[in-house]
């Protein structure tokens, strides 16, 4: 059975244009209005669900995440794979938010909480570690990642630290490599060995300066050299 998602911004509306209240849909129970789907999909005169979390295009971090279903006509097309739209949608339920990034999301959420806390003396280790440890992974994990889960996940993790340096004398692009490379490498975790590079090495390559300073990010890492 598949099941279709719609991730909002966090006072329930949609992403795109703000006007759309699927959190006011789930509590009335009542369908979205009907559009009129005279426009070629993907396009305005539909509702844009995706059939995966992390195929959520558009959305961004912090959000919120409802379960839908499509009410009335649907259109699919072969260059949105992950992607319909709908005339009319009926709200089901929320669902966890952190979904939107995957397997990990619960792991990469809390890793972009703590980049808001993160000290200029932490951000200053957090670089001289990645500048030790860079190399190919990241292009592998790159490849391998979810592109509207990564894209939230970077923009989200790289306003945290620019929330946590506020006026610490560090560099600022070279520490957010750093705090990348960790979030891209945990959005990745679960499909380490489905694709050609990301393996277990790059991965603890990815994470393991963000590990070595600021602590673990998920409980099924071991404690290897990374």
């Amino acid at each position: 059975m598949t099941i279709f998602l719609k991730s909002t911004r966090l006072d329930g509306t949609d992403f795109y244009s703000g006007q759309v209240d699927y959190a006011s849909a789930l509590a009335s129970g009542e369908p979205l209005p009907e559009l009129s789907g005279d426009v070629e999909f993907p396009g305005g005169g539909w509702y844009h669900l995706a059939t995966v979390p992390t195929e959520c295009v558009g959305m961004s971090w912090p959000c919120r995440l409802f379960e839908v279903e499509p009410v009335g006509d649907v259109c699919m097309d072969t260059a949105h794979p992950h992607k319909i739209g709908a005339r009319s949608v009926r709200v089901l339920r929320e669902i966890e938010a952190h979904r939107v990034f995957g397997p990990q999301g619960e792991q990469v959420a809390a890793l972009i909480e703590c980049c808001r806390t993160l000290s200029a003396a932490e951000l200053d280790r957090l670089y001289t570690a990645w500048n030790d440890a860079r190399d190919a992974a990241w292009d592998a994990a790159w490849y391998a990642a979810r592109d509207a889960a990564w894209l939230a996940a970077r923009v989200a993790a790289r306003d945290a630290a620019r929330v946590a340096a506020q006026d610490a004398v560090w560099d600022t692009v070279a520490a957010w490599d750093a705090v990348r490379d960790a979030a891209l490498g945990l959005l990745c975790r679960d499909l380490i060995g489905q694709h050609p590079g990301w393996d277990q090495g790059a991965y603890d390559r990815l994470t393991g300066p963000w590990r070595d300073v600021i602590g673990p990010i998920h409980p099924d890492d071991g404690d290897g050299d990374e």
